[in-house]
């Protein structure tokens, strides 16, 4: 998955366009190129049998400006425990999990719990990266992360804006790709709150608020809930 949507080349090749899968893919080094316009990512990854890797990147010409991460499992031996494995750029991202600082990366926990996990990353000046994950026991996630430089945010012109007193403005919140095709809608700004219902990337509701990586919205039966603000855009 890309931001904005990119050309995808494997070993070279063109094969597509973001939001890309490929579940034919030979196991071992692998290298992938996403392209805009102006912008370029290259990585090369090692793919394993029977394991998906995920890529989730933001591009952009000023490369302090372009971010994202690397996202895939490996098995442990220990069926028991499931681990979580991290790094970062810069190095010394805090990471979190469920909204609990764990540590700083590189880091490397033999047991995070099993189940839907929100794994954050933050680093002064950066944009915090947030990842939904099921972790699973037997194995551990490995994310190879690299934060984008925070945005300046220029000053607002002075506007005189006339609007009628019987009209309001309503914001729109779209929704972005995601890892699973959909995003859940929770009851509470948190991933741990319950979820409500799932919307689907293209989609647009309307914006009621926002609280620290979260937007509420209103939903077509007219209930409202939250979701990640890393998956949607306001229009």
């Amino acid at each position: 998955m890309s931001y904005p949507p990119a050309k995808v080349f494997v070993n070279g090749k063109d094969a597509g366009t973001t939001p890309y899968k490929n579940t034919s893919l030979a196991p071992g080094e692998t290298e992938i190129r996403l392209e805009t316009g102006d912008a370029t990512w290259t990585k090369k990854i090692k793919l394993k049998s029977n394991i998906s890797t995920v890529i989730d990147w933001e591009l952009n010409k000023n490369e302090e400006k372009s971010g994202g991460y690397v996202l895939y499992m490996e098995k442990t031996g220990d069926s028991e425990k499931a681990g979580l494995m991290v790094t970062s750029v810069p190095d010394k991202a805090a990471i979190a999990i469920d909204e609990e600082i764990k540590g700083y990366a590189p880091i490397r926990l033999s047991d995070i719990g099993e189940g839907e996990k929100q794994i954050s990353l933050s680093f002064p000046g950066y944009k915090t990266i947030d990842i939904f994950a099921k972790a699973t026991k037997g194995y551990q996630l490995i994310i190879e992360a690299e934060l984008k430089s925070g945005e300046e945010i220029a000053p607002e012109p002075t506007l005189t804006i006339s609007i009628e007193p019987t009209k309001t403005l309503i914001k729109k919140v779209m929704i972005k790709p995601t890892e699973t095709g959909w995003l859940k809608v929770r009851a509470e700004p948190s991933s741990a709150g319950a979820e409500m219902a799932r919307v689907n990337p293209g989609e647009e509701y309307e914006f009621i608020e926002e609280k620290t990586g979260w937007y509420n919205i209103k939903l077509k039966d007219g209930k409202t809930g939250w979701i990640s603000a890393k998956y949607a855009e306001i229009l």
